[in-house]
């Protein structure tokens, strides 16, 4: 009998083989790999999120379909879910880039919340947080254009941005003199954003670049899971 080694195929060829059906169906471009996604969801809920696997959780997370995001979340708070995952840099940077690459509603609400759970965390202690990923404008803008301005401050995702936004504005303060221009320039912006919302002759429009603000419905991209 020949060996798998004799026929040409080494154990590389074989783990990049697996990884190209596993990227092929992690596209959600068909129904059954949607299915196969939502089933591997539940296992990765099943074995639950730590400190050695959480990046393949972020892929999933990050994938636009509730189905899936649904399945590897089971029954746990979206806000609670990345617990007893310890923030740091690459955890942060990935927060951003979910609430970045997707305009306004065009993220699955409790994705939304998964990612502010961690930022509020995070910059619970602003200092702390600033030094374990020092935001910028950017991010500050990109967090400030999911607030929906239909709902007033005391919706629960509202409710969140704001807060992230108030701790990241408490960078400076009249009694603590900051010279750092980019801390100024951050904590500036996150003001400006908090204050645009709350008061109600303004619209976010005033601080938040107009191509930020454009949306769209998560909901028209989604592909439902085949038998």
């Amino acid at each position: 009998m020949m060996r798998w080694e004799e026929s040409g195929w080494d154990q590389e060829d074989l783990n990049k083989l697996e990884l190209s059906f596993l990227n092929r169906i992690f596209k959600l471009e068909e129904s059954q790999g949607v299915a196969a996604t939502v089933t591997f969801a539940r296992y990765l809920n099943m074995v639950g999120v730590n400190p050695d696997n959480y990046p393949v959780f972020f892929r999933l997370i990050a994938m636009r379909n509730h189905w899936v995001v649904d399945a590897i979340l089971g029954k746990t708070d979206p806000e609670e879910y990345f617990i007893n995952v310890q923030p740091n840099f690459y955890i942060i940077r990935e927060c951003f880039r979910g609430i970045t690459e997707v305009k306004r509603g065009g993220i699955y609400p409790k994705s939304l919340q998964i990612y502010l759970g961690i930022l509020r965390r995070t910059y619970s202690n602003p200092l702390e947080g600033y030094r374990v990923f020092p935001l910028d404008t950017v991010n500050v803008n990109n967090l400030g254009k999911h607030l929906n301005e239909e709902k007033d401050q005391k919706d629960p995702l509202n409710l969140d941005i704001l807060s992230i936004l108030d701790k990241v504005a408490s960078l400076i303060s009249p009694g603590k003199p900051e010279s750092d221009e980019a801390i100024i320039s951050v904590a500036t912006q996150a003001n400006n954003i908090r204050g645009k919302f709350l008061d109600m002759t303004k619209s976010l429009n005033e601080a938040i670049p107009d191509l930020l603000l454009e949306s769209e419905d998560y909901t028209k991209l989604e592909i439902a899971p085949g038998e």
